[in-house]
């Protein structure tokens, strides 16, 4: 049986969830200076809904390495992805129900979201150069 390791032997798991964290952090800034308060705010709660989502994944995902620990490492795939689904499904409700007027922002709520999770996509492009 193999037991399962600390994250800081993912680094690919720490810099693609760091790029995350500095592009979630990034864009409300943005949005505030171009548009306002309560659009900033919708972009930083839907780009740390990815964020964490995605942070809960890599702590699932690198648990384990080595050929030996392949179908645990298919399991905590699976965890993780699980995982992710449910933990943006209740941030989203969350978002909608305790934040005031993010209803009427959220196209910025979901923007965000969406472009903080393309980074997941372009940050391994990026380290690989």
């Amino acid at each position: 049986m193999t037991k399962p390791s600390t994250l800081n032997k993912g680094y690919l798991g720490v810099y693609v969830v760091g790029s995350q964290a500095l592009i979630s952090t990034l864009i409300p800034v943005i949005v505030l200076c171009v548009v306002g308060k309560a659009a900033a705010l919708a972009a930083l709660v839907g780009g740390w809904i990815a964020v964490l989502a995605n942070l809960y994944f890599a702590i699932q995902a690198f648990r384990f390495s080595g050929a030996r620990a392949s179908q645990e490492m298919v399991r905590a795939f699976y965890r993780g992805e699980a995982g992710k689904f449910v933990i943006v499904m209740l941030l989203f409700i969350a978002a909608f129900k305790l934040l005031p007027g993010v209803r009427e922002s959220a196209a910025y709520l979901f923007s965000a979201f969406f472009v903080v999770y393309g980074v997941a996509w372009l940050a391994p492009l990026v380290l690989r150069k």
